[in-house]
């Protein structure tokens, strides 16, 4: 009989549901595909009675994969979608669609409060945007004047998304979040590791109507799979998860997640850093100790193919956008604005659109200049990610679904750095399993699960200095020239 550590990985367009051994190797498998809104402009939701039902469809068909073989369960990790809301009551009744983290309904809301966003972000570590819990529930709370009666009610909730995941998988209905994602609020003291009384006032919001706060390595309650109930060990958002999968374990180490969005993360140890341009969080943390990563986010990777396939016409561009592009954008390069530029810069209300000289570009070349949109945006959070102090970038690791060869060589040349391409395809449930079977001592400690990552391939620059350099020019006169970049 062999044991397995089960990793339910809840994304925007997928729920995966992976089993790991004790080699760190992937043995069961099941994904469900997942309904995405958009029923007006700027607003992006899911439907939280479906993405639970196909969240449990995909973990009861992989429990009963491993316990009709004859193994066992240790325990489950959850690893989740961060920046994603809805209001519910304590009976497990939604009261609003889950409110994705591409969502930027409040986007003006935040004009209103710019007097504190230097506040705000000493505090969270977040600069003050739509993309975030406070924003969005002053949305509703004006928008919806139902919502200013609904929290005086005592069974209402305003939560992350995965405390609804949690409250509903486990036995003992437990009302929580974990650390990393409460720290994606605008709310939450990182420093503190608690919510702040300064920013609940700020933002109207009454702390009953919170989850409690756990560390992301914590017994959470017990899935009840078919009177064998399972501990949940560990909850954690999908970036800092994907870190740990990557290798991110000791400080130094920078991860490069290429899925729907792009996560950024280097490891910067025990203190919080809070630095202008990039996001600082809890990467994870037990009762006793915490870890912090310094992160930068690209709002369009997989979202960026997807929005190619339905905005420009270009068939299966989603799924086959490394096959159908050309070998050079001809010097076109592309803003992808349409979930607004994220790290370093900040910006919510951009344009797509594509710049170039010569004939009309080929799909090809727009698609090209897409794929390189997504790398420039990577170096410049890079490069912010070199000034904190006292720090270097010892190991690049990338992974992820959209971590492809032509995105990860352009990368390199790019950074003037070597990538290493983690063998694991999904970083991030591996990341999650880790920190599960460390909690319940399914790995003894944290060189054993190092020891267990290896990287499939090593992508090295093949550009000089100069061309490096001129690229990176190219594409800083044009942010320049937008507004982007003052």
């Amino acid at each position: 009989m062999s044991s397995f550590i089960v990793t339910v990985d809840q994304g925007s367009s997928a729920t995966k549901v992976l089993a790991f051994d004790r080699q760190g190797h992937q043995i069961y498998r099941s994904s469900r595909p997942l309904r995405i809104e958009r029923p007006f402009p700027a607003h992006v939701e899911q439907d939280p009675i479906h993405v639970l039902r196909e969240t449990k469809l995909a973990l009861d068909g992989v429990l009963s994969s491993i316990f009709e073989d004859g193994h066992e369960v240790m325990a489950i990790g959850l690893a989740c979608q961060r920046s994603s809301f809805l209001l519910w009551d304590r009976g497990g009744r939604p009261l609003t669609p889950i409110i994705s983290w591409q969502d930027l309904r409040a986007k003006d809301i935040c004009a209103e409060l710019t007097p504190q966003r230097e506040m705000i972000y000493r505090k969270t570590g977040l600069p003050l945007t739509g993309h975030y819990g406070g924003p969005k529930f002053l949305w509703f709370f004006k928008n919806h004047p139902e919502v200013s009666k609904w929290i005086h009610l005592p069974k209402i909730l305003f939560t992350p998304w995965n405390s609804f995941l949690l409250w509903h998988l486990t036995e003992e209905r437990v009302c929580a979040t974990d650390e990393s994602i409460a720290g994606r609020t605008l709310f939450f003291n990182i420093h503190g590791r608690a919510w702040d009384e300064d920013l609940l006032r700020l933002f109207r919001i009454p702390e009953r109507i919170l989850p409690e706060t756990q560390p992301t390595c914590h017994l959470y309650g017990h899935y009840p799979f078919e009177n064998k109930p399972i501990p949940i060990a560990c909850s954690i958002g999908d970036h800092q998860a994907a870190l740990i999968g990557l290798g991110g374990l000791k400080k130094g180490h920078c991860g490069l997640n290429y899925g729907t969005s792009a996560g950024v993360l280097m490891n910067i140890g025990e203190e919080a850093h809070v630095m202008d341009g990039l996001l600082t969080n809890i990467l994870y943390s037990t009762k006793e100790k915490v870890n912090y990563t310094a992160e930068g986010t690209v709002n369009a990777v997989g979202s960026l193919f997807e929005w190619f396939e339905k905005e420009k016409g270009i068939p299966d561009a989603a799924q086959n956008w490394k096959t159908q592009m050309a070998p050079s954008s001809k010097g076109w390069m592309m803003i992808p604005g349409m979930y607004g530029i994220a790290a370093p810069y900040w910006k919510e209300n951009v344009l797509t659109e594509f710049k170039g000289e010569g004939e009309s570009p080929s799909s090809g070349i727009l698609l090209r200049a897409g794929m390189e949109s997504i790398a420039f945006l990577v170096s410049d959070i890079l490069d912010q990610l070199k000034r904190i102090p006292g720090f270097r970038i010892d190991q690049i690791t990338a992974g992820g679904g959209a971590a492809q060869k032509p995105l990860l060589q352009f990368q390199s040349n790019l950074l003037g750095l070597p990538i290493r391409h983690s063998a694991i395809p999904d970083a991030t449930a591996l990341g999650c399993a880790f920190l599960t079977g460390l909690q319940v001592g399914f790995w003894k400690d944290k060189e054993e699960m190092e020891n267990l990552i290896q990287a499939e391939e090593v992508f090295y620059p093949e550009v000089t200095s100069l061309e490096r350099q001129t690229l990176l020019s190219a594409w800083h006169r044009l942010l320049k020239a937008k507004g982007i970049l003052p």
